[in-house]
């Protein structure tokens, strides 16, 4: 199993003195969005950081790139339009998720989760305990680093690959192409040139690395957040689930075989015994799906706008690589990958919720429930009742969100690229 290598979270007394976690806090701090206060954490906001200055900017920036697009939608050809419109719905998902912060429900979810769900705090209370948070503790701890890396070099190539193209077609010359405009990353209705003066270019090439990087520390920093979230509540089913299927039978409790008549059922006393288990396996599953829930209200809202961006991205991105010439590929091809990546990674974490909870049914009916008295039966029972249903994230109660969803997204997606391939 896994170990701590880490000197200082070897020594970590709270969640928040693990390396991971505080890349984590920094991630979101850069857009104030990690909840200090309700953690009893004196920070303050960075300059020009807050979510309302961040807000009123990427307003400012969605009304310019809508008025791009209508003052260009006449003049320029849906491939051209393409990479504008894919910009503006980033910028949407992007004002959206700088306001997850300011409600109430994502301040607790993170709130719960820092103070009593992290499995830090119950690590301490079995041998197998321990073992899953040093499982759990190694995932997250690359998979943060993994996040920062996939940032940086989003960033950088989003950036980039329009740079790379002026330079190739001779935009930096001492004379510029008559027939050639400068490509941005991103662009926007301006009252001045941008696309063919080299001043104007600069500044918003500056301009376009600073919000495109905003831009992503909101779909990292959430994501990351979520993600990090969905590991904890994994581990915490998988420790169910071991509990269940350990559940110890009458004879492992006295340890040493008695009587034939008293092997098929447990004592008055190891009756007692089982009933103060089961009660904590059932508190233990209340919690997770108490958890579950406030986590659904607090990400849900960011999940079904960032489902329906992939829809509309996916297919607009599928079409501008469908030139299949180098510009498109080298400008479209590697951002429908890192979209699509997402997408992905996002799905089939929160997959691991449903296909770990679903394992509980078997678990709970392999519990040793024949050598039990009538009441434990009962409890049981009303134990393997309540695991029927799936612990899942249901965005705004919704639909579930897995794989499934994102099958049918990349599906759709595809369909609509096919319609669309039609009349371009």
């Amino acid at each position: 199993m896994f170990k701590i290598e880490n000197q200082d979270d070897i020594n970590a007394r709270q969640p928040m003195d693990l390396r991971y976690m505080k890349m984590l806090r920094n991630l979101l701090h850069l857009i104030s969005s990690w909840p200090y206060k309700l953690l009893g954490e004196d920070v303050k906001p960075l300059p020009l950081r807050g979510t309302q200055y961040l807000f009123i900017e990427w307003a400012l920036v969605l009304v310019t790139g809508l008025t791009y697009v209508k003052t260009h939608i006449n003049k320029l050809s849906f491939f051209d339009m393409g990479h504008t419109y894919v910009t503006v719905s980033l910028n949407v998902v992007g004002l959206q998720r700088i306001t997850i912060c300011w409600f109430k429900s994502y301040q607790q979810a993170i709130k719960e989760f820092v103070l009593e769900v992290h499995l830090f705090h119950h690590r301490h209370k079995t041998e197998y305990y321990e073992q899953i948070y040093q499982y759990i503790y190694r995932i997250c701890a690359v998979f943060v680093v993994a996040i920062h890396a996939e940032t940086f070099f989003g960033v950088l190539l989003f950036n980039v690959m329009p740079f790379v193209n002026n330079m190739r077609h001779g935009m930096f010359n001492k004379e510029m192409p008559p027939d050639r405009l400068f490509e941005h990353s991103i662009n926007y209705s301006l009252p001045f040139n941008y696309h063919t003066d080299l001043v104007g270019y600069i500044v918003i090439a500056v301009l376009n690395l600073i919000l495109s990087y905003d831009c992503l520390l909101a779909f990292c920093g959430f994501d990351l957040a979520l993600s990090v979230i969905v590991f904890h509540v994994w581990g915490h089913l998988k420790i169910l689930d071991y509990e269940l299927r350990t559940f110890p039978t009458p004879a492992e409790i006295r340890a040493t075989r008695g009587r034939p008549e008293d092997e098929m059922s447990y004592t008055k006393e190891e009756n007692q015994r089982v009933r103060a288990m089961l009660k904590d396996i059932i508190d233990h599953h209340r919690r997770i799906i108490h958890f579950m829930t406030i986590a659904s209200d607090a990400f849900g809202p960011m999940l079904c706008v960032y489902y329906m961006f992939h829809q509309v991205a996916g297919c607009i991105l599928l079409l501008e690589c469908s030139k299949m010439d180098p510009e498109s590929i080298g400008r479209y091809a590697a951002l429908t990958v890192t979209l699509n990546q997402l997408l992905v990674q996002l799905s089939v974490i929160v997959e691991l919720l449903g296909t770990q909870s679903e394992t509980l049914k078997d678990a709970v009916y392999s519990v040793p429930w024949e050598c039990m008295d009538t009441s434990n039966r009962r409890t049981v029972l009303f134990l393997l009742y309540n695991v029927q249903e799936p612990i899942r994230l249901k965005p705004m109660g919704i639909v579930t969100v897995g794989v499934t969803t994102m099958a049918t997204i990349l599906k759709t997606s595809f369909s609509y690229f096919m319609f669309l391939r039609t009349f371009s």
